[in-house]
């Protein structure tokens, strides 16, 4: 029956449809996930509030973070990838970087 199926014409066409839609649902994810962290960014480093308040504490970002249960280390590249690229059209490499290439080759390593 295999055989069958792989010499229609409809079938070919129906995995390459379904192929299609598994590439541009995991492209859509990669660029989610760099959008979402620059904008975890930017609405820390543009609230007044945070600056204040992170100016008087040493531990601020580690506390963030365990309330946002995330590391203190996503908060740091989220908060750099806005300083660095405060347009997100500005991203190297535009919708076709992944989160993880975004930190390892664009952003500085935390200190």
């Amino acid at each position: 029956m295999e055989k069958e199926l792989i010499n229609k014409e409809w079938y070919e066409q129906l995995v390459e449809e379904c192929k299609s839609i598994i590439t541009e649902a995991i492209f859509t994810s990669r660029w989610a996930l760099v959008e979402g962290y620059w904008s975890l960014g930017k609405r820390l480093r543009e609230d007044e509030q945070v600056k204040e308040f992170s100016k008087g504490s040493k531990t601020f970002v580690q506390d963030l973070a365990r309330n946002l249960e995330i590391s203190d280390r996503t908060i740091y590249y989220s908060l750099q990838a806005y300083d660095k690229y405060p347009k997100l059209d500005t991203v190297p490499e535009g919708k076709n970087i992944t989160w993880n290439k975004l930190i390892t080759k664009y952003l500085p390593k935390p200190k």
